[in-house]
């Protein structure tokens, strides 16, 4: 067994919030960044942007609405509390024209009311998001799936992002959280199994999370 498969085969649920230390000269990596960004793998290139939770191109239904990236309905779980200020600020990420439009306006506009208690449930409510996504939209899952064992899924970023991303140290070494790449691994793993992550339901549940003044239950 590889190094790489060695270390996707220890990523699990309860480690969503572990900090990493990656080497990119020692380790075959698949990065991205952007939607756009490819990577180079066995001497082709792999659309490795797509895999990203602001990508678009793979809608799919959730609660009778239409999403048009994972990052909206993500987005919507930071204004979750059934008030007429969430519910505002719910249509509005739902209004934006890309992820990455819903992630920064989004955010300037209605920062003071995200929900307090956010950071303890956003790991766990960010792999229900993806994994709805791999359910519920073929294309994605196929790409998810054609990823190779022995590769490691990582997004690295400019800014200063440790929990979903990793940052280039001037070591050459990406460090950070890299949530978002270890949420891949696992919903690739268990599409191939055909098995369900085992996400804390338990912890969405107690956190009472509506959709446009609806709960939400799991």
């Amino acid at each position: 067994m590889s190094r790489e498969e060695e270390y996707n085969r220890s990523i699990i649920e309860d480690v969503l919030g572990r900090q990493e230390c990656l080497d990119p000269k020692a380790l075959r990596l698949l990065t991205y960044g952007r939607p756009g960004d490819t990577c180079q793998i066995d001497g082709q290139d792999f659309p490795s942007g797509r895999l990203g939770n602001m990508s678009g191109g793979f809608r799919f239904s959730l609660f009778d609405m239409l999403w048009y990236a994972s990052e909206y309905l993500y987005l919507c779980g930071e204004w979750s509390l059934n008030t007429d200020r969430c519910i505002e600020a719910q249509k509005y990420v739902r209004k934006m024209k890309s992820g990455t439009w819903a992630w920064r306006y989004s955010k300037a506009k209605y920062k003071k009311d995200i929900r307090s208690d956010f950071p303890s449930f956003r790991h766990q409510w960010m792999l229900w998001c993806v994994w709805q996504k791999c359910k519920l939209n073929e294309d994605f899952a196929n790409l998810l799936t054609s990823v190779p064992d022995d590769v490691i899924i990582v997004e690295v970023v400019k800014k200063n992002d440790l929990v979903w991303a990793t940052n280039l140290g001037e070591n050459g070494i990406l460090h950070g959280g890299n949530a978002m790449g270890k949420i891949l691994t696992i919903c690739r793993r268990h599409l191939l199994a055909g098995t369900i992550p085992n996400i804390d339901t338990d912890h969405l549940n107690e956190s009472n999370i509506y959709m446009l003044g609806h709960r939400i239950y799991f």
